[in-house]
């Protein structure tokens, strides 16, 4: 017999994917579109395939639309769907969970850990 206690419906879908890059991609979104180009400098350290595979599993949820838009020059825009707007109150709700978490946490090592002191010479 399982001991798990958690309800078999507890998790996420699996469709949805957030990954380290998920959140940022979808908080930049939520203030306007972006191109492609100003997207990715907006998120900082992640790797051009990074970047592009998160765009793609973010796509393929339904959470953002890509259109592109053909002039002299090719014109790739990202923007929220009304399904991705619908997860910025859940993810700045985590994201304040987070940051209280973290200060507790913080606040918890500095007690428990003492000040280091330098070890005591033994001779002369």
């Amino acid at each position: 017999m399982k001991s798990d206690r958690t309800p078999a419906n507890s998790h996420p879908p699996r469709w949805i994917h957030i990954g380290r890059w998920t959140p940022q991609v979808l908080f930049s979104l939520h203030e306007r579109p972006h191109r492609h180009g100003d997207l990715r400098r907006r998120l900082r350290g992640v790797s051009q395939r990074m970047f592009t595979r998160t765009l793609r599993r973010l796509e393929s949820s339904g959470l953002i639309d890509r259109s592109v838009r053909s002039s002299k020059v090719l014109a790739v825009e990202y923007s929220l769907t009304p399904e991705g707007r619908t997860l910025i109150a859940p993810l700045k709700g985590m994201c304040r969970w987070a940051q209280r978490y973290a200060q507790r946490v913080t606040a918890q090592v500095r007690v428990r850990v003492p000040e280091a002191t330098p070890p005591e010479s033994s001779g002369p």
